[in-house]
Parts: C-alpha cells; sequence; structure tokens
C-alpha cells in the first residue's frame, strides 16, 4: 500500500506544479512548472489554492526582492549578504522579511518548503560530487568567485541598495548609487561598443538581452568608460541588489519598458548593466503617470526613468531649466544604467524659490544653506507652519520650463 500513496502525493505534486504561483508576473507563463527543477514554498493560509510551486527562475528573483526588502529591516542591515542569504527563509531572517512575502491568494505569507527536495535531487547531487571528484583529481581546482566575476568588465566597488540610508556627497554633481574606486580601469570606446555578448544573462525573462553598446554611442568619446556607465554586475554571481530591485519590481508591474519622464520616448529595459539607456531614480513624488509604486523603508517612492539623451542634453529641445532663475539643469554627469535613491531633479536647489515650504510657501533654509544631494528628497517639519512634507521634492511642472524666455511659465 505504501507505494500507491507515494504515487499519489508524486501525481498531487505534479498536479500542483502545473501552475507558477509566484507573487506578481510568472517569467514564463506559457511554460508548466517542472516539479523537478521547481522550487516549493509553503503559505501559512490554510485553504491557499494559489498552488505551491514556481519555477526556479521565478523564484531566483521574487527571492532576490525579498532580499532587497530584508536589507532595509532592523538587524538585518549588519549582516553580509552571505548572512541575509543563510537566514532568510530560517526563523531568524523570515521574522524580518515575511511582510514583504505576500501570497497571491491575499490571505497568507509565503516560506520557502526546506524540507522539499524535488524528485531524484539525492541522485543529481551524488553524480555531482563524483564529477567534482573527477574534475579535482585531473586539475587544479578554479579560483573561488570565479563565476562572480565572469562577465566583469572591470572591478568596482559594492552597489548600494535602494533603501541606503544616506548618499556620499562626493560627486560634482550627483552621487551614483555605487562608489568608484580610484584604480578603477576606464575603457575606451571601442571596448565597449564592441563588447561581447553576455553569455548566460538570463534573458528569457520579459527583458530584453543587450546585444551591443551601440547607442552609447550618443556619448563624447572621452564618457565610454566604467565611470559614466554602469557595465559590472556585483554581488553573488552578479545578482547585486539594486539591479534585482529594479528587475523584480517592473516584472511585478509587466513593465519590459519604461518611459523617459521628460521627453516620453519609450525605453527597453534589460536584464544585466546597463540596465537602460538612462538612468533610474527614485522619489517621493510620482512626476509621470509612469511612474511605479515601491515601498521602501516603509516609505511610498516612485521609480522614475531618464533618457540619455536628456540626460546629455543633446539638442536645445530636450534642456529644461528653472522657471525662477533661469539655470540649466544638467545630468551630463550622473551614472548611465544604473539608479540613484534620490529624486535627481530635486537634488541640486539652484534658487530661494525651491527652498520654501509647500504649504505656507516660507523659506526653510537659508538661500547660502545646503544639504546633501539625497537630503533633498526626505521628509522635514516646516519651523513656520509645522507641516511634515516632502517640501524640496515639488512639481516637475512648478521647477522646470523648456522656454528661454520669458521665464515664470509652466513646463513644457
Amino acid at each position: 500500500m505504501a507505494p500507491r500513496r507515494q504515487g499519489a502525493t508524486g501525481e498531487r505534486e505534479a498536479e500542483e506544479a502545473r501552475g507558477c504561483c509566484v507573487p506578481g508576473e510568472c517569467l514564463r507563463p506559457r511554460e508548466p512548472v517542472r516539479i523537478e527543477d521547481a522550487v516549493r514554498v509553503l503559505c501559512n493560509n490554510d485553504t491557499c489554492a494559489a498552488g505551491r510551486y514556481m519555477h526556479r527562475e521565478c523564484f531566483e528573483q521574487w527571492e532576490g526582492g525579498v532580499l532587497a526588502y530584508l536589507k532595509s529591516c532592523g538587524r538585518a542591515r549588519s549582516w553580509s549578504e552571505r548572512q541575509r542569504h543563510q537566514n532568510l527563509w530560517t526563523k531568524k531572517g523570515y521574522d524580518l522579511a515575511f511582510k514583504a512575502c505576500g501570497c497571491r491568494c491575499g490571505r497568507g505569507h509565503l516560506k520557502k518548503d526546506l524540507d522539499w527536495a524535488p524528485p531524484g535531487a539525492a541522485i543529481r547531487a551524488e553524480e555531482e560530487k563524483k564529477r567534482r571528484r573527477r574534475t579535482r583529481s585531473g586539475r587544479t581546482p578554479a579560483a573561488p568567485d570565479g563565476r562572480a566575476r565572469a562577465f566583469s568588465l572591470s572591478s568596482s566597488g559594492s552597489c548600494s541598495p535602494p533603501s541606503a540610508p544616506s548618499e556620499p556627497s562626493t560627486s560634482p554633481t550627483h552621487a551614483p548609487t555605487h562608489a568608484v574606486t580610484p584604480a578603477k580601469k576606464i575603457l575606451s570606446k571601442p571596448e565597449i561598443v564592441s563588447d561581447r555578448i553576455r553569455a548566460g544573462a538570463g534573458a528569457n525573462g520579459i527583458f530584453s538581452r543587450r546585444l551591443d553598446f551601440s547607442t552609447f554611442n550618443l556619448l563624447p568619446k572621452h564618457k565610454v568608460n566604467s565611470y559614466q556607465i554602469k557595465i559590472e554586475d556585483e554581488g553573488n554571481h552578479g545578482n547585486d541588489d539594486t539591479r534585482l530591485f529594479i528587475l523584480s519590481t517592473l516584472a511585478g508591474q509587466h513593465k519590459p519598458k519604461v518611459s523617459c519622464s521628460l521627453c516620453k520616448e519609450t525605453l527597453h529595459v534589460f536584464d544585466r548593466y546597463p540596465l537602460v539607456d538612462g538612468t533610474f531614480f527614485l522619489s517621493p513624488r510620482q512626476h509621470t503617470s509612469g511612474a511605479v509604486e515601491v515601498k521602501v523603508e516603509g516609505r511610498t517612492q516612485y521609480l522614475t526613468c531618464v533618457c540619455m539623451g536628456c540626460l546629455e542634453r543633446c539638442d536645445p529641445e530636450r534642456t529644461i531649466r528653472c522657471r525662477f532663475c533661469g539655470q540649466k539643469w544638467d545630468g551630463s554627469s550622473l551614472v548611465l544604467g544604473t539608479m540613484y535613491s534620490y529624486d535627481i531633479f530635486m537634488a541640486t536647489p539652484c534658487c530661494a524659490e525651491r527652498l520654501k515650504c509647500n504649504n505656507c510657501f516660507k523659506a526653510l533654509l537659508h538661500p547660502q544653506q545646503r544639504l546633501n544631494y539625497s537630503d533633498y528628497s526626505h521628509p522635514m517639519t516646516c519651523p513656520h507652519c509645522r507641516v511634515v512634507d516632502n517640501h524640496f521634492v515639488k512639481p516637475l511642472s512648478y521647477c522646470f520650463t523648456k522656454r528661454t524666455f520669458p521665464l515664470f511659465q509652466q513646463w513644457p
């Protein structure tokens, strides 16, 4: 009788595995979940009917978003990447991250089933051990972390998470979400535009695979380098938090493309760096209807994009200037293909009008007083009317115009 019970269990598992239960959009909606290559999850809602299995690719992308959330939670902020991976599905980490694990049923939270193994997993594991022993006996083992650097074009510092509490203030205009080491190799223009296709980039989802870097020929030659363009994946196996945060957010909205917040040009989103022909940023204000709402450290933010042409002001029609003082906004120093964790339009207020309360319109700062770039995107209390708001983050139409004269006319 026992074999029959096991067979019935296997049939039920196969039936459940037909549909992927990943929250949000499935990366392979037309493919059933093959149970031998699936990840099993558990929902704490006993009446959940959403399923128990995910495509492995869907699970890894979803897990990446949960890890990005965990990085902003309490004591987990001091953990290393390895510790977060190790603790996520144990009580130590899951108690902090469960809020980011909502199930599609809407009434429970998902957790990876650590006690379940796909059919044949033990046999495959034993075969893999034998293969490794044969490899070790025949040649010198590969250096550790080889896979993590397999597609790197240069070396750089670690990429900060989208929820970083503060930003460095060393950049001449804006500080990117990752530090650049002084010894970083500068790539010549031919090296980038002729770069090889990145094998194993995982472009089997909704995002595009970048075949070449010809779009960056728009840039001046001296800017085609790894300082100005984010081209390296970082973290474990190239899956750093910023990239996973952006891709999981857009996948959840089924958005393989985004639009520029200034010119409305449609931009493809790529599965590896550079993620877009422009740059992303987070703002507490929804500047355009295409900006995607996200939660970062409990605060509502909007993931927004600006194209490379508008950042570089490639033609006069792309130039925007302050409605009050006429100064041009310049985004040419921003790193392309990555994300900033603050509003890049509001990070460098140029005149006193930009420093006024959104409620009583009185000055919040002395005209000569300056904050760090990211601080202008944080809420503060007006000392005059006591209203708490993101006072320095104002609508684009209030701050900028595309007309040279007269000023004080709304953009565009």
